[in-house]
């Protein structure tokens, strides 16, 4: 015969029926929460790859590299003669030109680009527009040509202060002359002081640069300064060499004799027997 079950019997199973449902849905939680924790791993790692691709620069192909086409110069003969040296060689030549440094225009009162023309046999001097319409001269300005394309407008006079720095003397080696500047004292006082700036130029082995010189009319130049003495040493002078910019050099030969210049060998055949 079956005891009947007490109180106390029910209550302990179902206390057990609680604590295994419980214990179930805490580890079906922490199932879910592992699982998004790994989603949300691998979602950043994929995040970051996708950047770290974008991130990567695109390089262009060398076949795409287009190299600049020098135009062909003119002919010319060549010869030398020196201390055991004799050359003749069939050379060409071109022009060396170069950009300004500075781009300015002249520009009419609504900012229209203008240019000067001498009219009639008394070649009076007029402006006109793009569209060839008349600009009175009191309206023509200057504007700089910056590096968007937009027009500035600024005024270039002519210098009356030139500042002068000390810089290593291979600098002006790398500017296309355009003129050269003779400079003197005005009196002793200011000969004096030339003669002083001459001194240290030549004593440290710099040059003085000129970052800004212009005449007017819409021209700027940078300048390089440098003292020069006569043959004994007696006299001393003071030359500007003006530029527009920077030399382009692009006619560059070999140093030393390449394979296309070097004499042609006979071969030499292997000792057979």
């Amino acid at each position: 015969m079956k005891k009947p079950k007490t109180t106390q019997q029910y209550v302990v199973k179902r206390k057990t029926a609680i604590h295994t449902k419980i214990s179930a849905k805490l580890k079906n939680a922490q199932s879910k929460s592992a699982a998004q924790q790994i989603r949300s791993v691998k979602a950043a790692q994929n995040q970051k790859q996708k950047t770290m691709v974008l991130k990567v620069p695109q390089t262009v192909p060398a076949a795409d590299v287009i190299e600049e086409k020098l135009p062909p110069g003119f002919k010319a003969k060549l010869s030398y003669g020196g201390d055991g040296v004799k050359v003749s060689a069939d050379i060409r030549y071109e022009t060396e030109k170069t950009d300004p440094l500075i781009q300015i225009k002249h520009i009419g009162s609504k900012g229209e680009i203008v240019h000067r023309e001498f009219v009639g046999p008394a070649k009076v001097e007029k402006w006109f527009d793009e569209n060839g319409n008349e600009v009175a001269k009191a309206d023509v300005g200057t504007a700089q040509v910056m590096p968007d394309g937009s027009l500035k407008p600024v005024i270039v006079a002519k210098t009356k202060e030139i500042k002068v720095e000390p810089v290593d003397a291979e600098v002006p080696q790398n500017f296309l002359p355009y003129s050269f500047l003779e400079v003197w004292g005005e009196g002793d006082s200011d000969t004096d002081g030339l003669r002083k700036m001459g001194a240290d130029l030549m004593k440290t082995g710099k040059v003085g640069a000129i970052k800004e010189f212009s005449h007017g009319y819409g021209k700027m130049y940078v300048g390089f300064l440098r003292p020069i003495m006569n043959k004994d040493g007696s006299k001393f002078g003071i030359e500007i060499m003006l530029a527009e910019n920077k030399r382009s050099r692009r006619r560059w030969m070999l140093a030393e004799a390449g394979p296309s210049t070097q004499k042609a060998n006979k071969p030499v055949t292997p000792q057979l027997w």
